[in-house]
């Protein structure tokens, strides 16, 4: 059976940095408790310079930019050992083909197939499509890989 549609795709990591940002839309109230108890920290280090205990407020300072440090850091660091391993399965690398009822993904070291009915959402955003086939798993499809038929087609999945 022939496909109707079929895109290649190629990730990047700033494609896996996008879908991490897009996972954690709905984890937003916690980077805000958390900005505002540093910036709470922040203020209470001001106040303790102006009222002369110097090495509690520095202590403080150091807190405050040592958390958002560590933060970046790990962030980053987790981003490319996911990618990393991404790449190692084949991943970065692969071609979906749409059918009626199903699509597949095939890249040199995996294949995969997946009913329409059986996805969990189709998300699309400015630059991508992702088709999650799975809690916090999803099929990314570049929007410029694709052509006005096959964005249609994918528009068409939404639940």
């Amino acid at each position: 059976m022939e496909p109707k549609y079929s895109a290649d795709i190629t990730l990047t990591q700033n494609d896996i940095k996008r879908f991490a940002k897009m996972l954690q839309g709905d984890q937003k109230k916690g980077y805000i408790f958390t900005a505002i108890a540093l910036i709470w920290i922040l203020y209470a280090a001001y106040s303790n310079l102006r009222h002369g205990k110097t090495i509690l407020g520095i202590f403080m300072i150091v807190v405050v930019i040592g958390c958002l440090v560590i933060t970046l850091y790990t962030t980053n660091r987790q981003l490319r050992k996911n990618f990393e391993m991404i790449k190692a399965a084949g991943g970065d690398r692969f071609t979906v083909l749409f059918y009626d009822d199903h699509f597949e993904t095939k890249s040199e070291k995996n294949h995969g197939t997946y009913e329409y009915a059986k996805l969990l959402n189709v998300i699309e955003t400015d630059t991508d499509f992702y088709l999650e086939v799975g809690k916090g798993q999803c099929v990314i499809l570049q929007k410029e890989k694709c052509d006005t038929e096959l964005s249609s087609f994918i528009r068409g999945l939404k639940k």
